[in-house]
């Protein structure tokens, strides 16, 4: 599963409604699983743009990855990993890993940096 984008479950805070709600995001697979869940990195359209991390937010632009089976521009969130359990990660999008081995690597390394930064704050 590591390297595969997959549908899953996700709880967001509904604001129109002020209330907790669902909906299906995609997700990238990064590691798992341990206790049957898998750590995963959030694609996301991000609507408002000012929203973007312009260091660690990483652009899948669909005209150039149209493999990635996404509907629009989205970005890798490689700075907000997060826990998901198996049973969330409802149907496969796409292998990412295989069908776009560059760009994969470069996502990974984002993450890696972003890891790194985190660690070297908390160390000094």
């Amino acid at each position: 599963m590591i390297g595969k984008i997959y549908w899953s479950v996700f709880p967001f805070y509904d604001s129109k409604n002020n209330c907790n709600a669902f909906k299906k995001r995609p997700v990238l697979v990064i590691a798992g699983p341990r206790n049957n869940d898998y750590t995963v990195l959030p694609i996301s359209s991000v609507t408002k743009k000012q929203n973007l991390d312009a260091d660690y937010d990483f652009e899948l632009d669909i005209t150039k990855y149209p493999k990635l089976n996404l509907s629009k521009i989205c970005y890798l969130r490689t700075h907000k990993q997060t826990i998901v359990h198996q049973a969330s990660l409802t149907s496969l999008i796409c292998d990412f890993k295989t069908e776009y081995l560059d760009l994969y690597l470069d996502a990974m390394a984002l993450f890696e940096k972003f890891e790194k930064e985190v660690i070297d704050s908390a160390v000094n």
